[in-house]
């Protein structure tokens, strides 16, 4: 019997990113396509700048003292990047920016 699917356990194996893509578009899609939009705006300028950006114009900016991206878990890999103790690593972060540069046409799904 397969395993339930883990979002910490695919961030600790550094898979997340590539079941992100694999599975868009399908019955076992990782993200829905408001959480997908997030992440591609985050992906057109991977900074701690625009990071904060997206997290106080959305709400999700974590109490002080809290662990980044603890408030809402859509907003997890996004939170942490920038940080000690970051979700994807910046190859991860590469390979999703390139996904979104490429073919792939969110507007039509």
């Amino acid at each position: 019997m397969a395993e339930p699917f883990s979002v910490a356990g695919q961030i600790q194996a550094h898979t997340l990113a590539n079941l992100i893509i694999s599975r868009y578009n399908t019955n076992e899609a990782v993200l829905d396509s408001s959480e997908l939009a997030l992440l591609r705006l985050f992906c057109t300028d991977q900074s701690v700048s625009n990071r904060d950006a997206i997290l106080v114009e959305r709400d999700m900016v974590d109490e002080p003292g809290i662990r980044p991206g603890e408030k809402a878990a859509r907003s997890f890999v996004i939170a942490r990047y920038g940080t000690h103790d970051p979700a994807l690593q910046e190859w991860e972060w590469k390979m999703l920016k390139e996904w979104f540069d490429g073919a792939v046409d969110f507007n039509h799904e």
